[in-house]
Formats: C-alpha cells, structure tokens, sequence
C-alpha cells in the first residue's frame, strides 16, 4: 500500500537536483561533503524528534542511525552506528507503540529503510569516484536486515485503516523532507 500511495513522492525526491547531481557525478568532494552535510540536518532532526520512539522499537527493528553515520563520513573518528539500546526495565517514555504516531513514524521510517536500498547501489558509484572516502551513509543498505523483514514488521505494526492513513502521511512528509534537502543543497552548490 504503502509504495503505490507515495509513488509519486518517490519519483520527485528522486528527480530532485540534489540527486541528479549525484547520480550524474556533477558534484565534486566538496559538493559531496556538503551533501552529506545537509543530509545530516535532516536525519539529526529526524532522529531527534523519534529517539523516543526508536528506542522503544528497539526489541523489533534495529534501527542504524543515519546521523551517525553521515557524522562518521564527515569527520576523521568513527562514531557508533546504533541510536541507543531499549532501557532494561521499563519502556521508553514518549512517542511509543501503539498509537496513530507511532504508525506515522513507521511510515517516516518506511521512506528511511526504503533509502537504504537505493544506497547500495550508489555507494558502488561513490566508491569509485571517491575511493578516499568512507561512505558509510550510503553503504547502511549493505548492513542492515533485509528489505523483506523490515516489510513484515510494518505489517505487524499498522493494524487497521487509521494506521495505514497515518503511516502514510508520515510516508509522505519524509519524503517531502527528503525532497526539500535535496532542492536546498542543490540550490547552495
């Protein structure tokens, strides 16, 4: 349901500038870099906003945060790769499970996962034009549970028209924000 809704969400992120730029090779280290960098912002703020949440989904799908891996592309010391473990004892306070946000971050988190598949195949590219670099954003797809299981946990997880209607909209707002990262840094390269 959720990738024939946000077909078209999904095409204009990916036609955005900022992709094009970097599918085509346009863009030198220092354009790559600032990439990188504005793609930190929005997963920053993302993970900001949800490091309740993801916390709490912990024990169902180990989420690799992507602000630490664009922090690790962009500075010289490695950085973790998790964004914290499930509190023992208790569960975690705030945006949790259950709830019509909670099916909206899974829908935020679909676009995310989704990401990580076309990282693959980028990070190929990357690799060759920047075989300095470590990459480890857009090589996350290369480490993470497959595409397969995070699809069946979504199932599990959106229970019913109302959590797909808000799993949707939080489908369509990433990639909104996806397209507007994109837009602005191909407007400042």
């Amino acid at each position: 349901m959720l990738r024939e809704a946000t077909r078209d969400a999904h095409e204009a992120a990916e036609a955005s500038a900022g992709m094009r730029r970097l599918l085509a090779g346009d863009l030198d280290e220092a354009g790559y870099r600032e990439l990188l960098a504005a793609q930190l912002t929005l997963f920053g703020e993302w993970e900001a906003e949800r490091r309740e949440w993801l916390r709490h989904v912990a024990p169902r799908w180990d989420y690799a945060s992507r602000a630490n891996a664009l922090e690790g592309d962009l500075a010289a010391e490695p950085v973790a790769d998790t964004i914290g473990s499930h509190p023992s004892g208790s569960d975690a306070p705030g945006r949790a499970g259950g709830t019509l946000d909670s099916a909206e971050a899974w829908g935020e988190l679909y676009v995310i996962e989704g990401s990580a598949l076309g990282g693959r195949l980028i990070v190929k590219m990357l690799r060759e034009r920047f075989p300095h670099l470590r990459h480890r954003f857009y090589a996350i797809g290369e480490r993470t549970a497959p595409w397969r299981r995070f699809q069946a946990v979504l199932d599990g997880e959106l229970i019913g028209e109302e959590a797909h209607r808000a799993a949707l909209n939080g489908a369509l707002a990433m990639f909104a924000r996806f397209q507007r990262t994109l837009q602005d840094h191909a407007a400042h390269v």
